[in-house]
């Protein structure tokens, strides 16, 4: 139930938003759409179809990854407020994006401050601060980066389609599709510079919480994944079929992986989170910090999103000055 201030101010978000219906289920991110100008255009949002009669103009973002794509897309001019992004880096996107307001960055903005803002679109990641059923009630519509739809696997052709997507949606299709042309290309450049590698080297990726306590690893539904395997690193854990969970330590060692990337998130700095991972005395014995190979890159060189073709070729010449 929305409570008063969230009701009163629902009136002028119904005077501006785009109409958007949502329409049932559909398979993730597909799009359909009529007329000569394409609207009415539907998305299918994580199996949810939302439908537009025009082009979004005032967006609201949630997350670290929506904002560049969008920027990607070409229609950075339509974010009104970047919220949630705990762990924000628009890398190359950055210089569009500066002036767009950043609220909470590390905390859940309420639903009733979203409604506030007057978007009539929200871009968010799955389960993440509001939901569709939250914002359908005073009509805004809400649709989910595909890379964080809960079974996605996180995949660079994911980024490259809402790219894509967000070009038809808002009107900026030529360049939405130039900028996936170069990106493609930049994807294939470093694809070919470890085409002809014949043995994968055991990696690990891991990330410490803020107070070093605890520490994850990404599998199989991680971008990060890609990206190691684009770069002849084989996963020590890419059998198991999820984006990130808490990391068996056991598996760790038994694995003994040649390289660790070890990603930071925050205010966290390269050296906090290295020191930190070489004080645990379960891992002193593992290869990678023995002989420090240890690459340490920002958490969003590795999300589902543009920034993350920037963040392979980062990955690509810190692995090759470790040779």
């Amino acid at each position: 139930m929305l409570t008063t201030s969230a009701r009163r101010s629902a009136v002028p978000v119904l005077a501006l938003i785009t109409t958007a219906i949502v329409t049932g289920c559909g398979t993730p991110a597909s799009t359909t759409a009529s007329a000569t100008d394409g609207f009415p255009l539907t998305v299918s949002s994580c199996g949810r179809d939302v439908t537009f009669t025009s082009p979004p103009q005032r967006v609201v973002t949630v997350g670290s990854i929506a904002a560049p794509l969008i920027a990607a897309a070409g229609a950075p001019d339509r974010i009104v407020t970047r919220t949630f992004e705990a762990a924000s880096f628009p890398g190359q996107y950055g210089a569009a994006l500066q002036d767009v307001e950043i609220t909470a960055p590390t905390a859940e903005l309420a639903r009733e401050e979203i409604i506030n803002r007057a978007p009539d679109l929200v871009v968010s990641v799955e389960g993440l601060s509001v939901t569709h059923e939250d914002l359908a009630q005073v009509n805004i519509p809400l649709i989910v980066t595909r890379g964080y739809c809960k079974d996605a696997a996180g995949t660079f052709a994911d980024t490259f389609a809402d790219i894509a997507l967000y070009g038809k949606l808002f009107g900026t299709a030529s360049a939405a599709d130039a900028e996936v042309a170069t990106l493609k290309q930049r994807v294939q450049a470093v694809t070919e510079r470890h085409s002809g590698t014949t043995a994968s080297r055991p990696a690990a990726t891991l990330i410490l919480s803020r107070d070093g306590a605890q520490l994850k690893a990404y599998g199989a539904k991680s971008t990060v994944h890609e990206q190691m395997r684009i770069l002849g690193l084989d996963n020590i854990y890419g059998d198991i079929d999820k984006r990130n969970f808490e990391a068996n330590t056991e598996t760790l060692i038994a694995a003994d992986p040649e390289v660790i990337i070890l990603l930071t998130q925050g205010d966290q700095t390269p050296d906090e989170v290295r020191t930190t991972l070489r004080q645990r005395p379960e891992l002193a014995g593992l290869r990678a910090i023995r002989d420090n190979r240890i690459i340490v890159v920002p958490f969003g060189y590795t999300g589902p999103g543009p920034v993350a073709v920037e963040g392979l070729e980062v990955l690509d010449r810190e692995l090759t000055a470790l040779r």
